[in-house]
Formats: C-alpha cells, sequence, structure tokens
C-alpha cells in the first residue's frame, strides 16, 4: 500500500523534500491532493477527531489503496490483532463483512 507503487506503467512519481511536523490546514493544498493522486506518509496522518472528517479520509484511503483486500489479509493472518495499533484501526477498520 505504498503510495509510490501502482499497476500503470507510466505512472510517475515524485518525493517532495519538505518535511513537515504538523498536518496542513491549508484547505488549497488539501484539494490538490486529488488532482494530483497525492497522499501523505502514513506516519504523518493524524487521525481527526470529527467524525465527519474521519468517515472523509477513510472514503479518500480507500479510493487511493486496496483497503479490502489489505483488511482481509488482516483478519486472516492477524486476527487478535497484535500487529494493530489504534491508528490503524481508525483509519483503515476492519468490518465483519470481509
Amino acid at each position: 500500500m505504498s503510495p509510490a507503487s501502482s499497476t500503470k506503467d507510466d505512472d510517475i512519481f515524485s518525493w517532495v523534500g519538505i518535511i513537515m511536523y504538523l498536518p496542513t490546514t491549508d484547505a488549497r493544498q488539501v484539494q490538490l491532493w486529488d488532482k494530483y493522486s497525492a497522499y501523505e506518509h502514513w506516519a504523518k496522518i493524524e487521525v481527526p477527531k470529527d467524525k465527519e472528517e474521519l468517515a472523509s479520509l477513510q472514503a479518500r484511503l480507500r479510493k487511493g489503496f486496496p483497503v479490502d483486500a489489505y483488511n482481509k489479509a488482516r483478519k486472516e493472518l492477524d486476527p487478535s490483532r497484535i500487529l494493530s495499533n489504534n491508528k490503524l484501526e481508525k483509519l483503515l477498520p476492519l468490518s465483519d463483512t470481509i
């Protein structure tokens, strides 16, 4: 689930050499993410406290990554969730249907 991975041969990836320690609150920047398929590093994602913001982030991650396949593997290979943490549970919640 690397943001620098694709099944398309002509996709281009670029690393922007800027270290940001806090998430952006600039709505103009956030709006550009979808246009350019940009994703922040997993360690930089802050779990929103607002339920609507969390649902929006979960939907965005689902759109960009194979979350269902990942969760299926997680459920099969780590049924006790030993390798999980609160951030993972919030961002990529397991459903009972997987």
